[in-house]
């Protein structure tokens, strides 16, 4: 079973994204960069392991919420990413945009 797109602020610069997130959530997620960034001005990690669909609009969405980060001065960078997430990011060469090791 599939569940629904989700953010979780787990502290101040660390959140946890789980859930499906392909095509058809990509657009309302992009409205929620809100609460990935929050309130403060230090960088943020996100946690990806949670993620049960992963797709090119995955990768743009995570990609635009980076570039939401570097508008604000902050670093965006992903941990516990899965494998799946970290080859279609290597594909399009954005593993250093999206801090991916």
């Amino acid at each position: 079973m599939t569940e629904a797109f989700r953010i979780e602020r787990v502290d101040t610069g660390h959140v946890r994204v789980a859930g499906v997130l392909g095509f058809a959530q990509a657009s309302s997620a992009f409205g929620r960069v809100g609460e990935v960034l929050g309130g403060n001005a230090g960088d943020i990690a996100v946690d990806v392991s949670g993620l049960q669909k992963i797709d090119s609009a995955t990768l743009a969405l995570l990609l635009a919420w980076a570039a939401q980060a570097a508008q604000r001065g902050r670093n965006l960078r992903l941990s516990a990413v899965p494998a799946d997430l970290a080859a279609l990011a290597h594909l399009c060469d954005a593993e250093s945009l999206l801090g991916i090791a």
